[in-house]
């Protein structure tokens, strides 16, 4: 019977972490690329001794192999402290409970794995945070429950590949958050305190992004979101003292095939049913910054979520029919194509109508049906009675029959409805 072997779990800690790291940089990571795949932890160390005569504490260009590392309940005391360049594995990253003082802290061009970075509960002093340019992997980064200090807080030009960032219950002062690329990630912000500036800039990598959440969360300056979304960001529950700028941000909605049921729906449902209130949410708050395009837009997504989940069939019927013929009153085009589609059609029945001995062989025909068909479209001309009278007799005499009564009120309905549309996207075209 053979003997199962525990493997033993190979860990550089305590003191011998700490005066490997006293050596530098190169017998760090010398020592290292000989050991690649060990734990290394420096759990509970204080640092607040070990500064140079310039403030800095430096981890920067250290290579920290393939395991799990552990900074956590760590005490750094007050200066810069730099990762800078520094390379992390696959292994988890533990900055949890750790403690930085007034200074900042740069993970510029750093680069982690695929393993999980925790700075759960961490404090920080009142300097600056640098992630500017770091490459994360495909685990998961917490910052949940931290309190980020007085600096700013800066993601410029960073990558983010199938990674899960949880800010929860974060408190920031000035956040950027300007990545080079974010691929299908999970941002999960509910319950994130920014105090001062927060400027969300995607790119247009952004469009896999999974969700964008900042359930409850409070913006107490100036809040940017820029980008172009396959998802709807969740705002409910925000609050801002400041101005929301969101006149580039365009969000499109997922939207699937329904299933089989009566009564039949006739066009695809929103894949989720909160995406109503997540709309209506961002709506209200372009309204309340008085951006009125950005309002209508999201206004409309509003409308197609709810069609069919919270509105009813024959209201969602209306709703398909004000989309499709105006995209709910953003169009001029859409409503004036098919005033003219109106005019022309029963152009054409008016004068297939048309008494046999009334007509003629030259267009003068089809000037009075182009005359009567006009004079029902636009009925508010003041010409538009003597017109439509003169046509009459022109192609019936004093003997129209039902079926051209029944057309011009038809076509006068059609005009109407139409007309409105094109009030109403001039309206919101040219709204002060």
């Amino acid at each position: 019977m053979t003997e199962e072997v525990t493997p033993t779990i190979r860990i550089l800690e305590g003191k011998a972490a700490l005066d490997l790291w006293r050596q530098g940089r190169e017998a760090w990571n010398s020592w290292v690329d000989q050991h690649p795949g060990w734990d290394i932890s420096f759990r509970g160390v204080d640092f607040s001794t070990e500064w140079t005569s310039d403030g800095v504490l430096s981890f920067a260009g250290y290579h920290f192999g393939r395991g799990n590392i552990d900074f956590s309940e760590t005490t750094f005391g007050n200066g810069d402290v730099d990762f800078s360049n520094a390379i992390f594995g696959d292994g988890s990253i533990d900055f949890s409970k750790i403690t930085f003082g007034d200074g900042d802290l740069n993970f510029s061009n750093a680069t982690f794995g695929n393993g999980n970075l925790y700075f759960h509960l961490a404090t920080f002093g009142k300097g600056d945070v640098f992630f500017t340019r770091v490459t994360f992997g495909k685990g998961e980064v917490f910052f949940s429950g931290t309190n980020l200090g007085d600096g700013d807080v800066d993601f410029t030009e960073s990558t983010f590949d199938k990674i899960h960032l949880n800010f929860a219950k974060t408190r920031i002062k000035d956040l950027y958050f300007k990545p080079k690329a974010i691929g299908s990630c999970y941002f999960e912000a509910e319950g994130l305190s920014i105090t001062g500036r927060a400027i969300f800039d995607l790119p247009q990598s952004a469009s896999a992004l999974k969700s964008f959440k900042l359930l409850s969360a409070s913006f107490d300056g100036p809040l940017t979101l820029k980008g172009n979304l396959n998802i709807i960001p969740d705002f409910r529950a925000t609050r801002y003292s400041h101005q929301v700028e969101l006149s580039d941000l365009k969000v499109k909605l997922p939207r699937i095939s329904p299933k089989l049921g009566w009564p039949l729906k006739l066009s695809q449902v929103a894949q989720d049913p909160q995406d109503g209130p997540k709309l209506r949410r961002l709506k209200e708050i372009a309204e309340t910054n008085k951006d009125h395009q950005a309002a209508l837009r999201f206004s409309a997504d509003e409308n197609r979520a709810k069609r069919w989940i919270e509105t009813s069939w024959f209201g969602s019927v209306l709703d398909m029919a004000f989309s499709a013929f105006s995209n709910y009153g953003q169009s001029i085009l859409r409503p004036s194509f098919w005033l003219g589609v109106i005019f022309a059609l029963s152009m054409y029945a008016y004068k297939a109508k048309q008494i046999p001995k009334l007509a003629t062989d030259g267009w003068a025909d089809w000037v009075q049906a182009a005359l009567l068909s006009a004079s029902n479209s636009l009925p508010f001309l003041p010409q538009s009675r003597e017109l439509r009278t003169g046509a009459l007799k022109a192609l019936y005499d004093t003997d129209s029959s039902s079926y051209v009564d029944a057309l011009m009120i038809t076509q006068g309905v059609l005009s109407f409805v139409f007309l409105f549309l094109i009030g109403l996207g001039l309206r919101n075209r040219f709204r002060l």
